[in-house]
Formats: structure tokens, sequence, C-alpha cells
């Protein structure tokens, strides 16, 4: 899939904008505050649901406006055009449409075109809570299981249910709610440990090619103990009533980032704890790298990578490998930059495309 076209209405400081996207490299430059992340910001919204930096619409929606309009269109090779559209409200209206055929699941699109996003904020992939770890797991997870999104959601469910019955002291729906949510807590558990068997034994050899000096893995710590989540919650739920929330599940895993030693009498170390800054963000660039590697060898599936403030993350030599391989893998990029010179080396004029915004305002430019 190839994200083609993009048109967005009412976004930030975006009153109009449309471009046409080349399958390489495509970079947005201009000053801070033009309008380069609004745009990154609008594809995310509308090709994975969210926006990546708010949950409220009336921030996103132009100062003036009562609601934003945003549209796609995606080519896949052998399926041929999909023509995707989405608006909302300031009364929280939400209209999503494929085709022009209603859309009610966001994740109808989500499943599309899979989207990797890159911002500043890159290492707290691994220096952040397990709240960052789990959204990364949740998206690798939903691409390769097409039942996950449906059982982790009503896992999520189940256990507001069984919470506000902790809150309400109701002991028959608190042990009616838990026998529902382990059953679920566990299928989602088994998902997401085969993701993480997947990724880890790509990973390695991403981080060769990307950093030789490092030897990461990572370990799923599911969120609970036993062999069953459901005994584990009812055992518990004394200790989950006064504390008046549910303790264990997978809504309380993580993913335990690893420094592997080379002598097999050395336990691993947790990189969060010894790891620089600057390597932390080579490690995550990694895990986002080596999902969309999987999607692409074993699903089929190639990634549009959206990338703010593209390098700033990285020291001049592990930005160069970077994004080095994603040239040569063939990902399409949308990237912010206010210094486009490094990014274009070894793109032929063919596989890239610039724009320069300005005031919301976005214009192709002479790569000249």
């Amino acid at each position: 899939m190839i994200l083609e076209r993009v048109e967005v209405e009412n976004v930030r400081n975006i009153e109009a904008a449309g471009i046409d996207l080349c399958p390489g490299l495509n970079i947005l430059s201009g000053a801070n505050g033009a309008g380069k992340t609004a745009l990154l910001e609008a594809v995310h919204l509308l090709l994975r649901g969210r926006s990546f930096r708010t949950r409220s619409i009336e921030t996103i929606i132009r100062n003036g406006s009562n609601g934003l309009t945003i549209r796609a269109e995606i080519r896949d090779p052998t399926r041929g055009e999909s023509k995707i559209g989405l608006t909302k409200d300031r009364a929280k209206n939400t209209r999503l449409r494929r085709d022009g055929v209603a859309v009610t699941n966001a994740s109808e699109v989500a499943a599309l075109l899979p989207v990797q996003v890159l911002l500043p904020d890159l290492a707290a992939l691994v220096f952040g809570p397990p709240s960052f770890r789990r959204q990364w797991l949740d998206w690798g997870t939903f691409h390769v299981k097409q039942e996950y999104l449906v059982t982790l959601r009503d896992y999520l469910r189940a256990i507001r249910q069984r919470n506000s019955a902790i809150r309400a002291g109701d002991r028959e729906a608190i042990g009616l709610w838990g026998e529902q949510a382990g059953g679920l807590g566990e299928r989602v558990t088994v998902m997401r440990q085969y993701y993480v068997d997947l990724i880890n034994t790509q990973l390695s050899g991403t981080l060769e090619t990307l950093s030789p000096k490092l030897n990461i893995a990572l370990r799923h710590e599911p969120g609970w103990r036993g062999d069953s989540l459901s005994n584990e919650m009812r055992q518990h739920a004394p200790r989950d009533v006064k504390l008046k929330s549910t303790q264990a599940g997978p809504h309380r895993a993580d993913i335990r980032i690893e420094i592997v030693p080379k002598s097999t009498q050395t336990a691993p170390q947790p990189a969060a704890q010894v790891l620089s800054r600057g390597q932390g963000k080579v490690v995550a660039s990694a895990m986002k790298l080596v999902q969309a590697q999987h999607l692409s060898s074993a699903m089929e599936k190639p990634s549009l990578f959206l990338i703010d403030d593209a390098g700033a993350e990285l020291d001049e030599e592990h930005r160069d490998r970077f994004f080095g391989m994603l040239k040569d893998q063939n990902y399409q990029i949308l990237a912010t930059t206010t210094n486009s010179d490094w990014l274009l080396g070894g793109y032929p004029i063919t596989r890239a495309a610039m724009f320069h915004v300005e005031h919301g305002r976005i214009e192709p430019t002479d790569q000249n």
C-alpha cells in the first residue's frame, strides 16, 4: 500500500491543503510552527484513528472552524485504489468512510496501511512508563493476529466492569467479571507472547546493522502470575477491593527491554537502567523498524513512516544508518525537518519529493 494523496481541511493552522506523495521519501520543510507536524498528525488521525499529540479533538480543529476533514488516496499494486475520508466536529461527531461506504470501526482503516510514527520523545519507548511499550506491543499484535483487537477490547471492558463492582462493593459481580476478564486476559497474553517471540527472532539482525555493539532482547511480563488469571483474580479480590482496582492482568503488562550479556553466567540487565539516552533512542528506532520489517516480510504489508523532526533524535552515524535502512527496504516516508540536505542523499529524483510549509500552506518545491 502506498499513500498517494492527502487532503486536509481545518487541522491546527492548516485551513486547506492537498499534496501528492511519492512512494519513497517525502520531506516537509519549513520553520517551527508552520504546520509541518499538523500534517503528520492529520495522516495519523486518519489512518490510526487518533492523534499522537492530544486526546482533545477541539484542540486539533482550526480556530474559528466547526470541524475538520481529512481525505486520502491509498493504492495497492494488486487491489487498486482506496479512498478514505474522515470528518470530526466540535460536538465529537465522527464520520469515517472508505470508498463512499461508512466505516464503523477505525481498525478497518488502520489495517489497510500500517503506520509507524517517530516523534521527538522516541526514547520514551525505552525509558518511559509501561503504557508506552504496551501501545507498541498492541499495535504490532493487532496486525498479525486478526482476533486480537476484539479480544483486547472485551478484556478491557470486563476490567472496567470489575473495577466498578469493586468500588460498589458488589462481591458477586466482582467474581463474575473476574471470571470473564480472566479468560479473555489469558488469550490476550498468549497472543502478545506470540508476537514478542516473533520480534525477538528479527531484532538482533536489525540491531546488527543499526548498532552492532548493542545486543538487546525483549521479555514479555504479562502483568499476572500463575497458570490461571481467573484464579489470581479470585484469590486477590480482597487486595483489589482494598486498592479499589484490579491489580493483575494484561492491562498491567510490560515489555522488559534487556541487554543480553556475552557471557551466559551474567544475568541480563534492564536497558533503561544501563543505556544512555542516545542508546535508548537507537533501541527504540530498532523496535519501530523491526515491526515494519516483520509486516513487510511475513504479512506483505509495507509500512508508512511518519517522522517528526527527522534525524534530531539520533546522532549522525545512527541517523544515517537508520534512514539508509528505510531507503534500502523501500519504505514510504513522510518526514518533517528544518534541514533537508542530508535526507536527500542517495534518493533518485523519482523517489523523493519536497514540500515547503508556511503558515499552514503546503507547496511542492524543486529539489535543486
